[in-house]
């Protein structure tokens, strides 16, 4: 696989070692041997269940795969579960699930049309495995009202909403059954959530369907101008799923890299739009973090089962692989199990149909022709197979480009020094340490929506991710506080044109040593130089001493006397600010 850039510098794809080289390499006559995939009975890597609570859907979005236009696939209906089932269901999971923290994940349908059902199995679930589980709900978000969210934010449980831009283009496809949008509804939900707590905002996930890829660019620009979204950043950006029924075309190489060049031209000069900045993490992502190893003679091919991580539970109480298979492929029920012979059929159809396909195909290491693609015929395969090395290549070349214009660089968290300390990016091998703070009972006690969200290893990433958001919007820096090379605290300013807010902890070996105080007074110093912002605010509980010493002798003052806490004040002389 070789690619040409716009500065005229070739480039080559080595499959078997997954390295791009410079100039052009001919690998084309290097066969792929796949082994043959095992039996099995066991899936030791299940921690994920997604529980579809209903088949019911307030909405008729017209790209839906339940919309009746998806062979294979049922269409909205009455179907439900009950209470009863969500026990059944919850006995299944303790018999399967082979690690812990436990991930349960409400589908629908819309899952909030049986919101007293998903309040129920929360609670239930809560009570059975206490800290050992975590919730999600995957949501239109017409439902949420203040009352839901409160108590959804209170109980530590994840949302995760669909929105595909501002209104013209929200509403161009996600719509009731009478023709009318949800945006408005949308909206209003995710500007109670910022407006209310900064603290549940890395429990937020937006996911963005996009219809077509010439959309991009108008709702990148609203998406930044927009007063709400603006605080936030799409999760992932998907496209349609392929519908043979009304046609699935075979894209063009000129046509697609001159559209995308187009895309990567605008995101260059606008690299602050954040769901350009979205759309294109996602594109070089695998190129990015490739691992580069030669591979040996056979390789398996790589499909879920069975170290998927989860396992879907439809409304019918039957299992399957995820929830992106269609009806006619499950692997078992509640009451009975896998029927895992019936699973290792599938996954030997799957070896069957690529294994000759594939031999010389560049796009193997990061296909994503999943299992779900045992349900296409010969000729559907052809036309998904040309794509997907199509897109393959047209992401190298990206990769390539971007790499050539030094987009593939991120702004950093600014190095402090004083006296004791360094103040530095916090990198995902920090976690492990994060995790010790966050797991201290001071730090849980005064900064409870934070540790809840750092529970699990997955939760810590994405508090990392969103202050990433926040540094590149320049409304927020996230610093690691290390003695030598030893993490021992964070200190953090979020939202900095709107309520510019400071928070901070400190592992309990290193308190009380002036660490924090140094850190603090540091990181404050630094905003206002940088002239982020003039003022700094931040809610002290009112056992919290330490904390309150902190903020004094770093020239915070009360503002406001609580019943349980102190809003502590901090105002900078420079009132010029920098607005890029």
């Amino acid at each position: 696989m070789n690619i040409t850039t716009l500065h005229n510098n070739s480039y080559s794809y080595l499959r078997q070692t997954n390295e791009i080289v410079q100039g052009v390499v001919d690998d084309s006559r290097y066969v792929w041997t796949f082994t043959s995939p095992s039996d099995f009975s066991s899936m030791s890597e299940v921690y994920m269940f997604i529980i579809a609570i209903t088949e019911q859907c307030n909405l008729r979005c017209n790209y839906c795969c339940y919309s009746g236009e998806y062979e294979g696939n049922h269409s909205h209906n009455s179907r439900t579960l009950c209470e009863g089932d969500i026990q059944a269901i919850y006995d299944f999971i303790a018999k399967t699930a082979k690690t812990k923290p436990i991930r349960i994940s409400f589908y629908g349908g819309e899952p909030l049309v049986n919101y007293p059902l998903v309040q129920y199995a929360i609670q239930a679930g809560q009570q059975r495995w206490e800290d050992d589980v975590t919730f999600s709900v995957s949501t239109n978000g017409t439902l949420l009202t203040e009352e839901r969210i409160d108590w959804l934010v209170n109980n530590g449980v994840e949302l995760a909403i669909s929105i595909d831009g501002t209104q013209p283009f929200h509403d161009a496809h996600r719509v009731d059954a009478k023709g009318n949008g949800s945006y408005t509804k949308v909206r209003n939900v995710l500007a109670y959530l910022h407006s209310n707590t900064f603290h549940q905002y890395p429990k937020v996930v937006l996911m963005m369907t996009l219809p077509s890829v010439s959309m991009l660019i108008p709702i990148a620009q609203a998406w930044h101008k927009d007063e709400v979204l603006q605080h936030y950043a799409p999760t992932h950006i998907s496209g349609l799923t392929p519908n043979f029924s009304q046609g699935v075309e075979k894209e063009e190489w000129e046509a697609l890299k001159t559209q995308y060049i187009q895309l990567l031209d605008t995101y260059e000069q606008h690299p602050e739009w954040s769901v350009l900045q979205t759309f294109f993490d996602e594109i070089v992502s695998y190129w990015k973090n490739r691992p580069v190893f030669e591979v040996s003679e056979s390789t398996p091919l790589s499909t879920c089962m069975p170290v998927n991580t989860k396992l879907y539970i439809d409304a019918n109480l039957q299992l399957a692989v995820c929830e992106k298979f269609n009806d006619r492929f499950r692997i078992g029920s509640i009451n009975d199990g896998i029927y895992w012979q019936k699973a290792n059929e599938m996954t030997k159809e799957y070896y069957r149909k690529r294994k000759n396909r594939c031999t010389y195909c560049p796009a193997v290491r990061m296909c994503n022709m999943c299992l779900t693609s045992i349900a296409y015929t010969d000729d559907q395969w052809d036309t998904l197979c040309h794509n997907e090395r199509l897109y393959h290549k047209l992401h190298m070349f990206l990769f390539c480009e971007m790499a050539e214009r030094s987009m593939l660089t991120k702004p950093s968290v600014p190095t402090l020094h004083s006296e004791h300390c360094i103040l530095n990016e916090i990198e995902e091998n920090d976690i492990s340490a994060l995790r010790t703070i966050f797991s201290d009972a001071d730090t849980q006690r005064y900064l409870p929506y934070l540790c809840d969200i750092a529970q699990t290893n997955e939760g810590i990433k994405q508090i990392l991710k969103s202050f990433r958001t926040y540094l590149s919007k320049n409304e927020g820096i996230l610093w690691g506080i290390r003695k030598h090379d030893t993490l021992i605290g964070f200190v953090a300013t979020m939202d900095l044109s709107t309520n510019p807010t400071i928070f901070f902890a400190m592992h309990p070996k290193y308190r009380n040593q002036g660490y924090m105080q140094e850190s603090v007074r540091l990181a404050t110093q630094y905003i206002c130089d940088a002239k982020l912002t003039n003022e700094l605010h931040t809610e002290v509980n009112v056992n919290n001493i330490a904390s309150q010493k902190v903020l004094e002798r770093c020239g915070c003052k009360v503002k406001e006397e609580q019943t349980l806490s102190l809003l502590y004040f901090y105002q900078n002389n420079n009132t010029e600010l920098h607005t890029s």
